[in-house]
């Protein structure tokens, strides 16, 4: 079996969910669960006895490593081993990000679709910081993510983005929500494992054509 290392990050403004995301999609949480909820970087915390959200934001970035069994190019099986890097969406970080997103292979957009700002802000993260990236589209998702279930209804992308990148509607307090998310990232992953595979496939190529042509 082929196997593939891949460099991952999720991005997004701040206060969308991306830790709860990347813990989950990372297999770190495969049960999230609002009523007791702690990392510790990054926390979100609800009681039934004091409903407020606690919120500590992630410091800069965390990196989480997973293995995972995704189908390439044929069919053919290929397990990644992969880095998924949750950076923080605290504009003081900003000058950090173009050098976490150096060498990335995908990036997950995350952002929450009842913050009006948020998606003008993910619309810049997109042309400012992944576009220079020069990925494919199907290496890049976009998540419109809610916090509760109560309420959670189905989005659609921004127009910018519209049929361009995989999206998906999401939230980790419903089952439904969760199965969305689960389904949307191994899309996500296995897309991202193909162009990958294939990309290094053609500079091999490339670089066997050149030798030969010396």
């Amino acid at each position: 079996m082929d196997t593939l290392k891949l460099k991952l990050v999720t991005m997004g403004p701040q206060r969308c969910g991306k830790t709860r995301v990347a813990n989950y999609v990372a297999q770190f949480d495969e049960t999230p669960n609002l009523d007791v909820y702690a990392f510790p970087i990054a926390r979100l915390a609800v009681s039934r006895d004091f409903p407020q959200v606690m919120y500590n934001p992630t410091c800069g970035v965390r990196i989480l490593e997973f293995e995972k069994n995704v189908r390439g190019a044929g069919g053919r099986s290929i397990q990644v081993k992969a880095e998924l890097w949750d950076c923080s969406g605290d504009k003081k970080y900003e000058n950090c990000w173009p050098a976490i997103l150096r060498g990335a292979s995908g990036v997950l957009l995350v952002y929450d679709p009842t913050i009006k700002t948020q998606e003008k802000d993910i619309e810049m993260w997109h042309k400012a910081f992944v576009k220079p990236l020069n990925l494919k589209d199907e290496q890049v998702a976009l998540l419109a993510h809610q916090h509760e279930s109560v309420g959670a209804k189905k989005w659609t992308a921004p127009r910018t983005f519209d049929g361009k990148v995989l999206f998906a509607s999401t939230t980790l307090d419903s089952d439904e929500g969760m199965a969305s998310l689960r389904s949307t990232f191994e899309t996500f992953l296995g897309s991202v494992a193909k162009a990958v595979s294939e990309k290094s496939k053609a500079d091999l190529e490339a670089s066997m054509l050149s030798a030969m042509d010396r």
